[in-house]
């Protein structure tokens, strides 16, 4: 057969399917609509719908893609999102390609240690099979189970789709919690086949985005997925593994959050009874600001929810521009409780061994010691002791991360606030060193130290102290200084 036209009484539905795959596979009928309309002259019959769904299996092979597994059964929310039903042939449907679609949700999942992994089990073929088993199908049988589209992307990636934020939420926790070997209370089959397999625990990192009218997915002409879902879901992912490069981290969009958040009591889903969120604030990535909620891990994690709120203090001072007091105190209260919600003292992440200075009791005491040096307006030792409680948090092993990276941008602030400060300062001194300096014989061996840096720089340090109204001063910088000052967490992706 070389048309459809030659179709005859005996003409079997073999030889149909055949052409039409011959004609699919070349190109010229990519789509079910193009189909149809090629195939008008078969009569409507159980054989002409098999033909079709035969017809249509090839086209979603070859040119399907990412969605090439989807069907009104399996994924029927992605599917409603995603496909152009044919009103007739419900089965079928043409992708809405190169169209932007809303309401969609997706994650990019990396698996930490996977390279690692491979290299070790180089010489050992059955290890690597028992990976590639984990990825080509028990992952995406937990994904199955939720009509979330899964797809492997290269390596060690996974993208996840789902037309619902919990259901997809969902399927990214039990995937970390299998990958990891951690029983959940009602796993599924699918789920049990990942901790069963022999393999070792691995740890994720995760971006979860969608559910916004600005966030849109596009569909290519080859099936491939792109648009703002896709870069916001991959650079979430980027962070996470930034933040934790060797444990689980889940990061999502306030969207996707709210979403979460509105879901019924009744909601029969795993991960309600073992995961809260954590607001971190909003996060640059490549000149576009999104509001990032972190995902905390109940079983471990409880306690950073114990400082929650003092961290959505700092994010509402530091968007206030309260620099001249609010931040700094904000700051401080921050740190006073992560160290006391914390066991133990901190040690150093790269040594293992305790920082000096930075138990829990040493740290409160700092703190105090930073707050009334403020108070008092001896802001240079406030500084420098904030600047150095902040190198201990940086330091140390186990300490929240996204915490500790704010912390980091509030002391840069402060320091340059400071290098402003000390040069009006020392304008002031030589302005009126009469007034600083009453006995001349002070003034005289000021001048005199002045020229020996070294002895100068501690008189400098007791002269800037005596200079009247400083708090004027620290707040006029910071007047001056306000259009430059600014905590911008950024994602390097």
């Amino acid at each position: 057969m070389n048309d459809i036209k030659e179709l005859s009484p005996g003409t079997s539905p073999y030889e149909v399917v055949v052409h039409l795959s011959d004609k699919i596979i070349r190109g010229e009928l990519m789509t079910f609509k193009a189909l149809r309309e090629y195939c008008a002259a078969l009569p409507d019959s159980p054989r002409t719908e098999a033909i079709f769904k035969r017809a249509f299996e090839l086209q979603k092979r070859l040119y399907w893609g990412f969605f090439r597994e989807t069907s009104p059964l399996s994924h029927p929310k992605v599917w409603s999102k995603v496909v152009v039903p044919d009103r007739k042939y419900r089965f079928a449907g043409d992708l809405k390609r190169m169209a932007m679609i809303p309401d969609v949700y997706m994650s990019i999942i990396d698996i930490h240690g996977y390279t690692r992994f491979c290299q070790k089990y180089r010489h050992n073929m059955s290890m690597l099979n028992l990976l590639d088993r984990v990825m080509q199908q028990n992952i995406p049988a937990i994904a199955g189970k939720y009509g979330v589209v899964s797809r492997r992307a290269s390596g060690d990636e996974i993208l996840l789709l789902g037309g619902s934020a919990a259901e997809l939420f969902e399927v990214v926790y039990l995937i970390a919690r299998a990958l990891a070997k951690e029983g959940t209370g009602e796993r599924g089959e699918a789920d049990a086949a990942v901790t069963s397999s022999g393999l070792p625990g691995f740890q994720i990192s995760a971006g979860v985005a969608g559910g916004a009218k600005y966030s849109q997915l596009v569909i290519t002409r080859d099936g491939d997925l792109s648009g703002t879902i896709v870069n916001t879901a991959a650079r979430l992912q980027a962070r996470a593994n930034r933040i934790a490069p060797d444990r689980t981290k889940i990061l999502l969009t306030s969207v996707t959050f709210q979403k979460l958040k509105a879901l019924p009591p009744s909601s029969r889903l795993e991960f309600l009874r073992a995961v809260d969120f954590f607001d971190t604030g909003m996060v640059e990535f490549k000149g576009v600001n999104v509001p990032v909620f972190d995902t905390v891990f109940l079983a471990h994690e409880a306690g950073r929810l114990e400082y929650r709120d003092r961290m959505v203090a700092l994010y509402e001072s530091i968007d206030q521009g309260l620099w001249s007091s609010r931040i700094f105190s904000d700051s401080l209260n921050l740190m006073a409780r992560i160290a006391t919600s914390s066991t133990g003292g901190f040690f150093d992440k790269a040594t293992g061994l305790p920082i000096a200075a930075a138990d829990p009791v040493s740290v409160m005491q700092r703190i105090r010691k930073a707050q009334a040096s403020f108070v008092a307006e001896r802001y240079e030792q406030a500084i420098a002791e904030f600047s150095e409680l902040v190198d201990a948090f940086g330091r140390a092993r186990d300490r929240d991360a996204i915490a500790v990276e704010y912390l980091s941008n509030v002391r840069d602030n402060y320091r340059r606030i400071m290098e402003d400060l000390t040069k009006k300062l020392d304008e002031e001194i030589d302005a009126h060193l009469e007034h600083i300096f009453i006995n001349a014989n002070d003034r005289a061996n000021y001048r005199t130290l002045e020229k020996h840096y070294a002895m100068y720089a501690n008189v400098r340090d007791a002269a800037r102290l005596k200079v009247v109204d400083r708090r004027t001063l620290w707040n006029r910088i910071i007047d001056e200084r306000a259009d430059s000052l600014s905590v911008n967490i950024q994602s390097k992706k």
